[in-house]
C-alpha cells in the first residue's frame, strides 16, 4: 500500500523466457511433461500455477490484467534481463570494456516492445493515482 503520488515496484518472472532458457536451450525442465500435467497450455505454452508452487510463471499481458484493478499510472516496463538468459557464457566471458557496452545496449533496448518477452524477469513502476 502507498499513498497517492507514490512509486509501486513489482517484479516478475516471465514465463517464455525461462521455457525458452530452462525448457528447451538447458533442458533442465521437460517441455512435454509440464504440458502433459497441465503446467503448460498445449496450444499458447502459457503457464498455470497453482497456490501450491513456489512462484508463479506469468507473461506482460497476465500482468496488465491484473494491474488494471488499481488506480495506478505504469511508468515503466522493463525486461530486467533481456536476451541475457541466453548469452550468460558469452556476457561472463566479455572483458570489461565489451560488458560496459553491452550494458549500454541492455539499458538501451530493455523497455522495447518487441523484445519484453524475452527475458526471465520482468519489472513493473507504477505511480498510485
Amino acid at each position: 500500500m502507498t499513498k497517492q503520488g507514490g512509486i509501486i515496484f513489482a517484479a516478475y518472472v516471465i514465463s517464455d523466457g525461462c521455457l525458452l532458457d530452462e525448457g528447451f536451450k538447458r533442458n533442465n525442465i521437460s517441455v512435454a511433461e509440464y504440458v502433459k500435467k497441465g503446467l503448460l497450455d498445449s496450444e499458447t505454452f502459457a503457464a498455470k500455477s497453482e497456490p501450491k508452487d513456489l512462484f508463479e510463471l506469468v507473461r506482460k499481458e497476465d500482468i496488465d490484467d491484473l494491474m488494471s484493478e488499481f488506480t495506478v499510472k505504469k511508468l515503466h516496463y522493463v525486461a530486467a534481463d533481456g536476451c541475457a538468459l541466453f548469452m550468460r557464457e558469452a556476457i561472463d566471458a566479455m572483458d570489461p570494456e565489451t560488458f560496459e557496452l553491452y550494458l549500454k545496449y541492455h539499458f538501451a533496448t530493455c523497455e522495447r516492445h518487441d523484445l519484453l518477452g524475452v527475458t526471465s524477469h520482468g519489472i513493473d513502476i507504477f505511480q498510485k493515482q
